[in-house]
């Protein structure tokens, strides 16, 4: 799937629980690995992003998956 990235910046996160996690204020790339692989979305003020592996669906909103308790 390709998605321009600009496209994501100020979405709203919440998670499978139905909880608001934050908005998208940086997105995390791995250069690395040849085709810039999306590594994690950051939120405002956090070091570390949720991973991008997390994420479950990107519409109007984008869906990650709720941490285990």
């Amino acid at each position: 799937m390709v998605r321009r990235l600009s496209k994501l910046y100020g979405k709203q996160i919440y998670n499978t629980k139905g909880n608001y996690v934050g908005y998208v204020d940086e997105v995390l790339i791995d250069l690395d690995r040849g085709r810039g692989q999306v590594m994690a979305l950051v939120l405002p003020g956090e070091k570390v992003g949720i991973p991008y592996d997390r994420v479950t669906a990107i519409g109007d909103i984008i869906l990650v998956r709720a941490k285990e308790d």
